[in-house]
């Protein structure tokens, strides 16, 4: 049997560049509002919102409640993945071509399941053998691996025979500690290696090759 079986993809910034639009909306609508301190992208990068809104609340202090800033990310929600996002070029294809080769496709996402699914009808990424959205488990999300190992016991397979595609840090961690290979790729940016990357890949094409030449 081959060691890999599975390839799970991170949303934000690796199928979509939706990166840049919630880096300015955190920055924005978030952090300029803040009681103390300094936070930074490193604190919510990869998290899912409304456990980084809690942890940002209790460190640094908001003057409205935790729901209040949750409820303007579902209102901007519907318009960033609808409208303003874009897909990583030959993904709908690449993800066809990984079903032909009886590969598992997953979505593994902090964003909720709402916010994936409109990814995958939008850009015809269906079908999709595994989606999981932080909010669906009752574990805490990325950077702890629950999420990955929830994916991989959904499909019936080992972590560690999973090829993860994640873009932030708290991704990267998440994957690494459930077992799995990581690769490092960011949609519309150049990423370096981190602590436990596998792989770097600087653009789609290079994504492609990489995850195949694993896949032999």
């Amino acid at each position: 049997m081959p060691r890999f079986q599975t390839v799970l993809f991170d949303m934000d910034g690796v199928l979509v560049d939706s990166e840049s639009f919630w880096q300015q909306f955190w920055r924005d609508q978030v952090f300029a509002h803040v009681e103390t301190g300094d936070p930074t992208l490193e604190d919510v990068n990869g998290r899912n919102f409304r456990e980084s809104l809690d942890d940002l609340a209790a460190t640094y202090g908001l003057p409205d409640k935790p729901e209040y800033y949750a409820r303007q990310f579902e209102l901007a929600a519907e318009t960033v993945y609808g409208e303003q996002v874009s897909i990583t070029p030959g993904i709908p294809d690449f993800f066809a071509t990984l079903h032909d080769r009886d590969v598992n496709v997953g979505i593994v996402s902090s964003a909720p399941a709402d916010w994936i699914n409109i990814v995958i009808e939008r850009f015809d990424l269906a079908p999709v053998d595994v989606l999981v959205s932080a909010e669906q488990i009752d574990l805490p999300g990325k950077p702890e691996p629950f999420i990955y190992e929830h994916a991989a016991a959904e499909l019936d397979v080992s972590p560690s025979s999973c090829l993860v595609v994640e873009d932030s840090v708290n991704g990267i961690r998440a994957a690494a500690r459930a077992g799995s290979t990581v690769i490092r790729f960011c949609h519309g940016a150049t990423v370096q290696s981190t602590d436990h990357t596998d792989f770097v890949a600087n653009s789609p094409g290079d994504l492609q090759r990489t995850i195949l030449e694993l896949l032999s």
